[in-house]
């Protein structure tokens, strides 16, 4: 029997019933799962707990395992922002022709004016951006060689100490707008464009500014140009359908001209223009810039600027681009606190409130169509993950939002709708390339995130809890996900559902998180210990009360949901994980004669108790990094690549849980029962894992022993006698010695590389040489360690073999030591 080969299926069964929320084939209209369905028990045979633990951690959005999880505000509470609808009159465009209808005179007034007071008092905080790395203002707009890509400043304009610098977006429209009295600029509205706007009339030399009405068709604007005057139109939207062409912006540089006028068109991030002046990309200074502009000239109460910078709580603000309106309430802010009428609490409190309100604002709009929230609640679930399979999953929930909406219409879903990059814009998001794991290796994909990382969490509780007429389109999304054969979409809904757990408890356990447990399949049953392990480190209140209850229910499947639930998070709590195992273990005793499935539920408390103990090991004092493989430990500040990040969310207390002292609690060894089984299958699964990938690298159990203190007395001696004496044990029982030789043998090979490994190997194999029988069957496992039958003894097994009592073999050659190579895990 090869314990570190052999799981067994889960006895199959009926899905535990959800109640008024259908499943997925239900809602979906997939098949059910049948008995001989592939997802069903039998793939439990292939995945071991340390796999499900390192898959978890690779697939998880970093949000979910920092400080930044912990969600504050309330989603409750607060304004509600709305689009209201408008009134469009003017040309009807069918096909390619143009109707016009002109049934009596427009009598409506379609501008009005901006108080020059106003832009005065907006120009006293404007900032200007850098230029360009390339000095190019953008794909589309003028380049190297263009006309005023210098400061350019209007006849009776002076910019001041904070001018534009050569080649800036600023610089680049005003030379436009000085050339041609016209200028385009795009971007999104995020960017500050229409403040950009004002300033580029300001600096051109306007003193009176008009604001023109958006819904104008661009053959109508040049009559409702005033001699004089600075003209904005903003929010201008250009389309296939509607574009802005050549002969428009000629004819409004005439008008323009003639009337010693000035205007501004504000587009969106990718507008339609036929030829003429083309447009200039905006491009927003850095969010440090915008915050000094704002902070100038106002009372702070004898702070300086940039010592308020470095609050902090500022600077976590400042970590990404975040919408210029954001950062002048944000400003505001910092004054009020400087003054002292804001808390330093109520500072830190700004990106929840500003996520809260974004998020709102999204599902109030009237502009985003239901189409729209399906990607940004996907997009929530599958933040840092890859654009194309966010996109996929995102039409599989407008499906079924479609459904509930609208249950006799189906669903139309658009092939070729908005493209890619106003999706992403919409959602203020950004694409990068990044190297996706998969089980074949890293493969570059195009990922997308929220520019907020407080974005996807709290937009999933304002989903779960705002609008709760979304939850069985979102349950039954979640449930298809979480038996999807990709082990990225099965953890995204996972994390999906442990954030709607740290939302609301008692709904996410009936109607995700119990179902799943209760499940025949072994991926919804994996799926349910994945959100239970990450509902902890969102500090979910009563996960371990969960568990206890679980490990000794009368239904196995949540039996082995709470093994492997403490597999993946019982390093958190390895004192009182280890506890629960163990009851575990003696409550199947007390269940009376050996049932067939025992030997099975046996090898997955083991497969557990291993991956938790060793787990627990990677975060002990001394260990930097939590495995080659990208493998994130969940111990507090040793693991992940947040300095200082307590990713389990409570740390371990040195004194009354050391790491060091869970090993000896499996001693003594009583001399046979099921308590004995557990503790040697413990033993033989924990040396399995490496800290490479699949196999390779050094063995993660003696790295644990090799790390541990020598000196007599202390918790790491006694650490390194008892792995000693259950290996011993190990090899000396009838069942379990086989797979701890191949063990073994795989410790011997992989330090013939490592001298760190070797120097453990060194000091252990003595200690497990305790009689003479030891001695032989360890000397005869190096002096045979050959690859193939002519191959030669490996030099590592010769100078180990010399590391025995009795020395090496008569007539064995003295062999080199290798000069030290980096370690795998270095």
């Amino acid at each position: 029997m090869n314990l570190l080969h052999g799981h067994s299926a889960a006895p199959a069964g009926g899905a535990v019933d959800a109640g008024p929320y259908p499943d997925d084939a239900q809602v979906a209209g997939g098949p059910a799962a049948g008995p001989d369905d592939p997802d069903g028990p039998a793939e439990a045979s292939e995945e071991h707990a340390w796999d499900s633990r390192r898959d978890l951690y690779r697939h998880t959005p970093g949000i979910l395992l920092g400080h930044s999880a912990r969600l504050g505000g309330s989603l409750i509470g607060g304004d509600q922002h709305g689009v209201s609808g408008g009134h469009v009159t003017g040309d009807v465009i069918l096909g390619g022709s143009k109707v016009e209808y002109h049934l009596g005179g427009d009598a409506e007034e379609r501008s009005g004016e901006i108080p020059a007071a106003e832009v005065e008092a907006l120009a006293v905080h404007f900032v200007y951006p850098a230029a360009p790395q390339d000095d190019a203002a953008g794909p589309d707009g003028p380049g190297d060689g263009a006309p005023g890509t210098g400061p350019v400043q209007g006849p009776a304009v002076d910019p001041g100490p904070g001018a534009w610098p050569p080649g800036s977006p600023f610089g680049v429209a005003l030379a436009q707008l000085l050339e041609h009295r016209v200028a385009v600029i795009s971007g999104p509205a995020t960017t500050g464009r229409r403040s950009a706007a004002m300033m580029l009339l300001r600096a051109a030399g306007s003193t009176s500014y008009r604001a023109l009405d958006p819904a104008l068709t661009p053959g109508r604007l040049a009559g409702e140009l005033r001699e004089g005057c600075g003209h904005l139109l903003a929010d201008f939207a250009t389309g296939p359908e509607r574009p802005l062409r050549e002969h428009h912006l000629r004819g409004l540089s005439e008008k323009l001209r003639a009337l010693d006028g000035h205007l501004v068109i504000v587009v969106g991030p990718h507008p339609v223009l036929h030829g003429g002046i083309g447009h200039v990309p905006w491009q927003p200074p850095e969010p440090a810039e915008l915050l000094r502009g704002h902070l100038r000239g106002r009372d702070l109460a004898g702070h300086g600027v940039e010592e308020l910078l470095d609050l902090p709580a500022v600077r976590s603000v400042l970590g990404h681009r975040r919408p210029v309106a954001e950062l002048a309430s944000f400003a505001d802010r910092i004054a009020e606190y400087a003054r002292g009428h804001l808390s330093l609490q109520g500072l830190a409190g700004f990106g929840h409130y500003a996520a809260e309100q974004q998020v709102r604002e999204w599902f109030d709009s009237a502009e985003q169509s239901l189409h729209d929230k399906a990607f940004l609640i996907a997009l929530a679930a599958f933040d840092e993950a890859p654009y194309p399979l966010t996109a996929e999953l995102s039409d599989v929930l407008y499906g079924l939002l479609q459904r509930i909406e609208d249950p006799a219409e189906p669903a139309r879903i658009p092939v070729f709708g908005t493209s890619s990059a106003q999706r992403v814009e919409r959602a203020h998001a950004d694409r990068y390339e990044e190297a996706e794991e998969t089980e074949w290796g890293p493969v570059l994909q195009t990922k997308i995130q929220f520019r907020d990382r407080l974005t996807a969490l709290t937009l999933l509780r304002e989903v779960w809890i705002g609008h709760p007429s979304a939850r069985p389109a979102l349950v039954a999304w979640l449930r298809r996900l979480a038996v999807d054969p990709r082990p990225l979409v099965r953890t995204r809904a996972a994390s999906t559902a442990a954030v709607l757990a740290r939302t609301d408890l008692p709904s996410a356990m009936a109607l995700l998180v119990r179902p799943w447990a209760a499940d025949r399949r072994f991926r919804a049953r994996l799926a349910a210990a994945n959100a239970l392990t990450l509902a902890h480190h969102l500090d979910t209140p009563h996960v371990p009360r969960i568990l206890r209850e679980w490990c000794t229910s009368d239904d196995h499947r949540l039996r082995w949901t709470a093994v492997r639930t403490y597999a993946l998070v019982g390093d958190s709590f390895p004192g009182e994980a280890v506890t629960a195992l163990v009851a575990a273990v003696r409550a199947l005793e007390k269940r009376g004669k050996p049932a067939p499935g025992w030997p099975q539920e046996l090898d997955e408390l083991a497969d557990s108790a291993a991956s938790l103990l060793l787990a627990a090991g990677q975060g002990a004092p001394g260990r930097a990094d939590g495995g080659s493989d990208g493998v994130r430990t969940a111990r507090a500040g040793t693991g992940g690549s947040e300095p200082g990040a307590d990713r389990s969310g409570a740390a371990p207390n040195a004194a009354t849980d050391p790491v060091d002292g869970l090993w000896p609690t499996l001693l003594p060894l009583p001399p046979r029962g099921l308590h004995r089984d557990f503790v040697l299958r413990t033993v033989v699964y924990a040396c399995g894992p490496t800290d490479g990938e699949r196999g390779t690298g050094r063995p993660l159990l003696l790295d644990h022993f090799g790390r541990a203190e020598r000196a007599p007395g202390t918790p790491g001696a006694l650490l390194r006698q008892s792995v000693a004496g259950l290996l011993r044990a190990v090899l000396n029982d009838p069942t379990c010695s086989p797979s701890g030789l191949v063990a073994l043998r795989r410790w011997v090979t992989a330090a013939d590389t490592d001298p760190d490994a070797e120097q453990a190997l060194a000091d252990l194999l003595p200690m497990l040489a305790a009689s003479v029988e030891d001695t032989r069957r360890l000397a005869y496992l190096l002096e045979n360690l050959r690859g193939g039958p002519s191959d030669p003894v490996p030099s590592v097994a010769v100078r180990l073999r010399a590391t025995l009592p009795g020395g090496a073999p008569v007539g064995a050659e003295s062999a080199p030591r290798p000069s030290p190579v980096p370690s795998p895990r270095s």
